[in-house]
């Protein structure tokens, strides 16, 4: 059999994975594929990828197809420091505004809908960009004139991935700078689910125990990569010309297991997607190892 093809986020939110697969030599069990959320959920809905993380949203709408895998996952129960909005007005401002919203992750994009409307109580236009166009030049990048108009700029942006962490880490001048897992903790109570890890149903049928192996490598890769969180983040610190100690916050600050405080964060997030009309229904959840999370309704 052809080994398992694995998709795998090129985000820092993953490096620890990365990091203990090289450490213990898993990955010559799979095929590495790495890609931002929004290919890598194409590429397992097309069949391309056996395996995969996933934006939660994009599991919840394909649930019947797919299965997930035991205790693995990417959460924060608060901050997150990695999805931000970053505005030229107070959220609770942005009624009508124009808010450019990323495509490279679909979950963030409903999380950030969820927010606007039900937390902060407004209806903005929401704009979709293209990877590429989200990196934020200043405070002249923002603006709130003359909301009501296509061709007018942008009053507040979406920001995922490295980019969030770099504005998090020091907001730009004259601007609001939210980071939206801590606001949805505050709003719901409940711990945020990026993104989960997931096998083609059929794949998973057929070929269990290729399953199995994988999820128990990508566990032991998980705990051996955040065991040595510290080493990570001075290796990766001139890469990404971020301070080690920010990196090593980051990945500490990170949930990368999947329990029922996630299973409640999950079913939490699908009941806001479905109000705000991105998901039809919330789907019956199932799992590629029956009763390692007390089973969703």
């Amino acid at each position: 059999m052809n080994l398992p093809r694995v998709g795998h986020i090129a985000f820092l939110n993953c490096a620890p994975h990365l990091h203990g697969l090289e450490m213990r030599r898993g990955s010559d069990r799979m095929h590495l594929q790495p890609g931002v959320p929004s290919a890598l959920n194409r590429q397992i809905l097309a069949g391309e990828l056996d395996i995969s993380p996933m934006s939660s949203i994009e599991y919840l709408r394909n649930a019947a197809d797919l299965c997930l895998l035991p205790d693995l996952g990417i959460a924060s129960d608060g901050p997150v420091m990695s999805i931000a909005i970053v505005s030229s007005v107070p959220p609770t401002s942005l009624d009508g505004a124009r808010v450019g919203l990323t495509s490279t992750s679909a979950t963030s994009w409903v999380l950030a809908k969820i927010l606007l409307r039900e937390w902060w109580g407004v209806s903005p236009v929401f704009v979709p960009e293209m990877p590429g166009t989200s990196g934020l030049q200043g405070p002249s990048d923002l603006s709130p004139a003359r909301k009501d108009e296509a061709t007018d700029p942008l009053v507040a942006r979406l920001l995922i991935g490295d980019p969030a962490l770099r504005v998090l880490w020091k907001p730009e001048p004259g601007t609001w700078t939210i980071d939206l897992g801590q606001e949805w903790t505050r709003y719901t109570g409940q711990s945020m689910v990026y993104a989960v890890w997931a096998a083609r149903r059929a794949y998973a049928e057929r070929f269990p125990e290729t399953v199995a192996e994988v999820t128990s490598i990508l566990t032991q890769a998980r705990d051996a990569g955040l065991r040595d969180a510290p080493a990570l983040a001075r290796r990766l610190a001139p890469l990404e010309k971020l301070p080690a100690s920010l990196l090593e916050r980051y990945f500490s600050t990170l949930h990368y297991g999947f329990g029922p405080r996630e299973l409640d964060g999950l079913n939490a997030f699908a009941d806001g997607a479905v109000r705000v009309g991105d998901l039809q229904s919330v789907p019956r959840l199932a799992w590629t190892s029956p009763g390692a999370v007390a089973t969703a309704a």
